[in-house]
């Protein structure tokens, strides 16, 4: 006799569960701290209200944490650590984050992921000048050679994609020319 049994099982989601495997679950070996002038200023630079300073009684260190579940509001004390310190902030351990580190940390990722596009798209626009400015220089430099009677090596010289002022004898000649022909000439920028 082959009989099928059903057997219903139900998935839940258990956020508290979920939180303290994500966060530390405060105990004994955590003592939550008043806030200093350290944790206040942190709270003022990044607009985030539940951030907070323990002491971890164990290792000795002090630990800038953020509540994912308050003991007032939600009845149990899960939080996340964002830096470990050897000593508490305000008495300015040798391993207290600079400022400028804990502006980038403490930056809310929409900011910070749209910093990150700005830097991309201005290396790109950097990028894309530069190529501009050197086949600028480059045709500068056909034209010159033009103007010397050396039509070919002109021509070739603005066929080129990849050129590089710096490295190019034509280039040089170019500048001591300019140098030359500017000798003796006052340029002024008055009127």
């Amino acid at each position: 006799m082959n009989e099928e049994t059903t057997t219903n099982i139900e998935i839940t989601f258990d956020p508290i569960y979920h939180a303290v495997g994500m966060g530390i679950m405060m105990g004994v070996d955590h003592e939550i701290l008043p806030d200093g002038e350290w944790v206040r200023w942190c709270k003022r630079i990044s607009g985030i209200d539940d951030l907070f300073i323990y002491h971890h009684k164990m290792a000795g260190t002090f630990v800038l944490a953020k509540w994912i579940y308050s003991p007032e509001k939600d009845g149990i004390g899960i939080a996340m650590e964002l830096e470990v310190m050897s000593d508490h902030p305000d008495k300015y351990p040798h391993d207290l984050p600079a400022a400028q580190h804990m502006r980038d940390r403490l930056r809310p990722q929409c900011e910070l992921a749209e910093q990150m596009k700005k830097g991309i798209r201005d290396r790109s626009k950097a990028k894309q000048q530069l190529k501009e400015e050197k086949a600028l220089e480059r045709h500068q430099v056909a034209d010159w050679m033009g103007r010397k009677g050396e039509e070919g090596a002109a021509s070739l010289l603005r066929q080129r994609t990849s050129w590089s002022p710096d490295d190019t004898p034509e280039y040089e000649s170019f500048k001591q020319d300019l140098k030359n022909s500017s000798k003796g000439r006052v340029v002024t920028g008055g009127k």
